[in-house]
């Protein structure tokens, strides 16, 4: 901050990583800060109010209040009912401190507040800079719907339309719940399958997903025996091959055909993504070097060195299912901004602009996600460039041409 506070604008300089993701180079002042660098940050171009910016305007104060799983009219109604909160936060925020320290992302919806009250309340700042957000709603599941066309599994991730926000891991909560101990049954809910159903289309086995769910009860003060663990695990994952059957069998069938392609001797997975970006995956089990250390007593350890050159066919099989929906995931978010001629930021499946563009940016989103997995077949075409030996597990019932109608697939 002191060294571009006097700075009429800085540039934030970004890299690919090897997926095709996105990525600010510096560690602060980002789009990718934590929350409190996040709400020091404005578009230096503003653009002038409208009706729409006001809409979007109030959409950021509710949503980084907390209010992000209620549907886009409550959020809104919200602001209304709310606006002698926001401004006196505004006004004063240290004297109202109480009123704003612990909510969602305090710092942020410091800054949607001024922003509200100058530009929406008070009127005195006829233009906005402030950086709206939408985010996908589980964009592992998401990618992995449209690769499968699976209409189920697009329906609960709010790749077609509905009148309210689906939530995949209530949902998952509730079919699972029968099927673990009984005494943890009154504490389940949501919360506590989150992060496993997040990260099993990233490949989360079984290990961590015990570790998450471990976490998620011990924060509400319950401690569970180790057979208890792995039958809630069970519980789950057993629960998601029921939900979510397309997302499940994909992440199958790419770990039995890269486990093929390295039998036959390939050495590294290419792919091209939609956007034009060459994936090249290429991982090879290390060498490893063996010290014995004499400070404290007799130690030993291996350490890696290097590459070696034998390809690692575990890891390989491990990472291609996560990296290839990276990649797709990046190629969605780099055709929009492309077509988006205005003021953009990235962070992994979230995109940011200012508030007279976001409905713009929305329909352009929905649109590229349209075209990828509507006019495109594209788990065939990555079937062939690795060359599989078997055809994809395609459901087929998705017409991903209804995520037009969404409202809440970016939200």
């Amino acid at each position: 901050v002191e060294r571009f506070k006097d700075k009429e604008k800085f540039y934030c300089p970004y890299s690919f990583d090897y997926r095709g993701r996105v990525y600010p180079i510096p560690a602060f002042l980002t789009p990718q800060d934590t929350d409190f660098g996040k709400a020091l940050l404005n578009f230096y171009e503003e653009a002038f109010m409208d009706d729409d910016a006001e809409h979007w305007i109030r959409f950021q104060v509710a949503t980084t209040y907390g209010l992000d799983k209620e549907t886009i009219t409550d959020r809104l109604h919200w602001t209304y009912e709310n606006e002698w909160l926001i401004e006196r936060i505004a006004i004063d925020p240290i004297l109202y401190l109480s009123d704003w320290e612990e909510v969602e992302e305090p710092w942020q919806f410091l800054a949607a507040c001024h922003e509200m009250y100058h530009c929406v309340i008070k009127r005195d700042k006829l233009s906005t800079g402030l950086p709206i957000a939408i985010d996908a709603t589980c964009s592992g599941l998401q990618i992995l719907a449209g690769l499968a066309k699976d209409k189920s599994t697009a329906d609960l991730v709010n790749v077609t339309n509905s009148d309210e926000p689906q939530d995949a891991y209530k949902v998952i909560a509730e079919t699972s719940k029968p099927n673990i101990p009984e005494r943890l049954r009154p504490h389940w809910d949501r919360k506590k399958t989150k992060r496993t159903v997040m990260t099993i289309p990233y490949n989360a086995k079984p290990f961590s997903n015990r570790s998450y769910i471990r976490e998620a009860l011990k924060d509400d003060g319950i401690e569970v025996e180790k057979e208890e663990l792995t039958q809630t695990v069970k519980a789950v994952r057993d629960a998601m091959h029921k939900i979510v059957p397309g997302p499940m069998s994909v992440m199958k069938w790419i770990e039995d055909e890269v486990s093929k392609a390295i039998k036959r001797g390939a050495q590294e997975l290419k792919w091209v993504t939609p956007s034009g970006f060459v994936v090249s995956q290429k991982i090879m089990k290390k060498d490893w070097v063996t010290l014995e250390l004499k400070l404290l007593g007799r130690c030993r350890l291996r350490v890696a060195t290097e590459d070696s050159e034998e390809v690692d066919r575990s890891r390989h099989k491990a990472a291609t299912a996560p990296n290839l929906i990276h990649s797709l995931d990046a190629s969605l978010l780099c055709i929009a901004a492309n077509r988006f001629d205005a003021p953009i930021a990235l962070i992994h499946d979230s995109v940011l602009c200012r508030a007279t563009d976001m409905s713009t940016l929305s329909t352009i989103v929905r649109e590229t996600y349209m075209h990828l997995f509507a006019d495109h077949d594209y788990l065939t075409d990555f079937a062939k460039q690795i060359g599989a030996e078997s055809k994809p597990p395609i459901i087929g019932d998705l017409k991903p041409e209804s995520v037009i109608e969404s409202t809440y697939f970016f939200c």
